[in-house]
C-alpha cells in the first residue's frame, strides 16, 4: 500500500489556521505559566493579607472550588422603580450574614499553600471588617440622564435584542471591588460587595460575588432571607447548613443502586483533553461570539407553546405527553446548534443543562433549609443535526423532557455526583459526557429561582413610582441581569443560552452568548414565529 502524506490532505489555509491556533495556545499557556513564576514579574507580587488568629477557618466545598467557578465573578444589577434606602438594604444583608450558619457568607477567601481555597470568617464583624462591602451613589437626576443606566433594556412590545449585560458591569463596580479571584484572596474584602445607586425615579442594586460562593438557587435563598430580615422578620429565615460541612457528602453516603444512564459516554483522561482542545480551537476560529440580551413578548411565547404542543396532539391517541416551557426553550437551543453546524452533518451535538438537585434529591436536601453552594449536576441532551432539523419543535421538546427525566431521579443524581467527585481529581470540574468530536453548548434556566418574587425590598422604599407608571410589583425588581466583567477568554463552549425569566408584563428575557450566525438564525426563527399562523423554517 502506498504511503499517504497527511499534509497533502489539508489545504494551505487550514495549515495557516492551525499554525495560528498553536501560537495562541502556546502564548496563553506561557502567560499562565509566567504568572506563577515570581522571577519573571517586573513588579512585585501583591502581598497577601495577614491572617487574623481569631478568625474561624472553614473549607471551600469540593464543587465550589472548580476551575470554572474560580474563573467567574458575577456582577448582578437589579433595577427598581421605587427609590430605596441604601442603608436599610446594607444593614439587612449584613444582619443576615451575622446569623448562625449564614456567617459563612461574610467570610473572606484565602488561598492555602497547596493552591486550594478556604474561608476566614471574622469572630465579630466590625466597621473595619464588615460582613458586606457596602458603597452607594446618589444622583439628583433620573436614570434616563445617566450615560449607562439609561441604556438598560426595556421591553418594546416586539422581539428585541440589546447590548449584553457585560457592558453594564461598570454600574456595580467600585475601584476596590474584586474583578477576579486573585483580587479576593489578595484583599480582606468579604465575599459580597453591595453598591446601591439611587436616582430620582428609581434604584439600581448591584451585587458582586464570586461563583465560588454559590449557584443561582443558592442566590435565590439569599434573596429571600435578605428580604425577610429587611421586613423585620429574622425569625422567618430558614437555617443554612453547610457552614463547615459539605452537604453533597450526603449524596455519596448510601451505596449506589444503579449506574448512571450515560456511564458509557464519560469523557475522561485523554478523551476529555482531545474534546477540550478541539472545542477550544473551534471557538477560537469562529471569533465572532456575541453576548446579547433578548426579550420575547408573551404573545410570541404563547404562539411557540401552542405550536409545539400541537405537534404532540397530532399523534396522541389518548393523553398527550406534557412538555414545559423550559423543554421548548431547550429544544429551540438544540435546533439553533444543529442549524449552526449545518444540515446533513452527522456530528454529535450536546446541550448541557444545569440541573438543581435540591428539589429532586429529597432524602438529602430538606425543603426547610437554605443550601447556598454550587451543584455539580447537569442533564445532557444529545442529538444530531441531520436528525432534528426537520423534526417539529414539540417532538424535539419531548425528547428533551425524556432525557431530563431519565437523568434527574435521585439515584441518577447521586450517580452523577459520584462521577463528578472522580472527575474533580483529574479535570477540576464535574463529569462531562459525550464524544471527542461532539459540539457542545450550555443552557441554564433561571426561572425556577423566581428571583423577582423572592426579592421584596418594599420595606426600604422612600419614594414610590406613580401608580400609572408602574410596570412591576411594588418593591420588586422590574429587570435584572448578571455578567462577569473579566470573562473574555476563548471558551471551550462558545454557545450559551440563559433563560433569565419573566417580567411582570409577561415578557421572557434571555441572556445569550452565541456566534453571530447562530444569532441570525435565532432571530429569523423568532420573527417567523411572531407572525400568526406561520410555521418557522430552518
Amino acid at each position: 500500500m502506498a504511503a499517504t502524506r497527511t499534509d497533502q490532505q489539508i489545504s494551505p489555509a487550514s495549515w495557516q489556521s492551525l499554525h495560528q491556533f498553536a501560537k495562541f495556545v502556546f502564548s496563553t499557556a506561557m502567560s499562565a505559566l509566567l504568572n506563577y513564576l515570581p522571577f519573571s514579574k517586573k513588579e512585585e507580587r501583591r502581598p497577601l493579607p495577614d491572617t487574623v488568629e481569631s478568625d474561624d477557618i472553614i473549607p471551600v466545598h469540593l464543587f465550589d472550588d472548580t476551575a470554572a467557578a474560580r474563573g467567574i465573578v458575577l456582577v448582578w444589577t437589579l433595577q427598581f422603580e421605587d427609590v430605596l434606602n441604601p442603608h436599610k438594604l446594607s444593614d439587612a444583608l449584613s444582619k443576615l450574614f451575622e446569623m448562625e450558619g449564614w456567617r459563612r457568607l461574610g467570610g473572606r477567601f484565602r488561598q492555602r499553600p497547596d493552591g486550594g481555597l478556604e474561608i476566614h470568617v471574622p469572630r465579630e464583624f466590625t466597621n473595619d471588617r464588615p460582613a458586606v462591602y457596602f458603597t452607594k451613589e446618589e444622583f439628583e437626576t433620573p436614570m434616563s440622564e445617566h450615560p449607562l443606566a439609561s441604556r438598560l433594556p426595556k421591553p418594546t412590545g416586539s422581539i428585541s435584542t440589546y447590548t449584553g449585560p457585560k457592558e453594564f458591569c461598570a454600574l456595580g463596580l467600585r475601584p476596590e471591588t474584586p474583578r477576579n479571584m486573585d483580587d479576593f484572596v489578595h484583599s480582606d474584602i468579604p465575599q459580597f460587595c453591595l453598591h446601591v445607586q439611587t436616582f430620582t425615579d428609581g434604584t439600581l442594586v448591584n451585587l458582586t460575588f464570586s461563583h465560588v460562593t454559590t449557584d443561582l438557587m443558592g442566590l435565590s435563598a439569599i434573596f429571600e432571607a435578605w428580604s425577610q430580615v429587611l421586613a423585620g422578620k429574622p425569625e422567618a429565615v430558614i437555617p443554612m447548613p453547610g457552614y463547615r460541612k459539605d452537604v453533597f457528602d450526603d449524596m455519596l453516603k448510601s451505596p449506589r443502586k444503579e449506574p448512571h444512564v450515560l456511564a458509557d459516554k464519560i469523557l475522561d483522561g485523554w478523551r476529555f483533553k482531545v474534546w477540550g482542545l478541539r472545542s477550544l480551537y473551534e471557538s477560537w476560529r469562529s471569533g465572532n461570539i456575541r453576548s446579547r440580551t433578548l426579550c420575547i413578548p408573551k404573545d410570541t411565547i404563547r404562539r411557540m407553546m401552542q405550536q409545539a404542543r400541537s405537534h404532540l396532539e397530532e399523534e396522541a391517541v389518548n393523553d398527550k405527553p406534557f412538555i414545559s416551557e423550559g423543554d421548548i426553550f431547550a429544544a429551540l437551543s438544540c435546533l439553533m446548534l444543529a442549524k449552526y453546524q449545518g444540515r446533513g452533518k452527522n456530528r454529535e451535538l450536546a446541550t448541557i443543562m444545569a440541573v438543581d438537585p435540591r428539589s429532586r434529591a429529597r432524602s438529602v436536601f430538606l425543603p426547610d433549609k437554605a443550601y447556598v453552594q454550587n451543584s455539580p449536576t447537569n442533564a445532557f441532551v444529545f442529538c444530531r443535526a441531520n436528525e432534528i432539523l426537520d423534526l417539529p419543535l414539540g417532538k424535539l421538546a419531548l425528547q428533551v423532557r425524556e432525557a431530563i427525566q431519565a437523568q434527574t431521579t435521585e439515584e441518577q443524581l447521586k450517580a452523577s455526583t459520584a462521577l463528578s467527585v472522580e472527575s474533580m481529581k483529574t479535570n477540576s470540574m464535574p463529569v462531562v459526557f459525550g464524544s471527542t468530536n461532539m459540539a457542545a453548548q450550555f443552557m441554564s434556566n433561571w426561572t425556577k429561582g423566581d428571583l423577582a418574587e423572592k426579592l421584596d425590598f418594599s420595606p426600604a422604599i422612600e419614594q414610590e413610582v406613580r401608580l400609572e407608571s408602574r410596570r412591576g410589583k411594588r418593591g420588586h425588581p422590574v429587570y435584572y441581569q448578571a455578567s462577569d466583567p473579566g470573562h473574555n477568554t476563548v471558551s471551550a463552549i462558545s454557545s450559551v443560552f440563559v433563560v433569565v425569566g419573566k417580567d411582570y408584563e409577561g415578557n421572557t428575557w434571555f441572556s445569550n452568548s452565541l456566534p453571530q450566525d447562530m444569532w441570525t438564525d435565532l432571530m429569523d426563527y423568532l420573527e417567523q414565529l411572531s407572525h400568526a399562523g406561520r410555521a418557522p423554517k430552518l
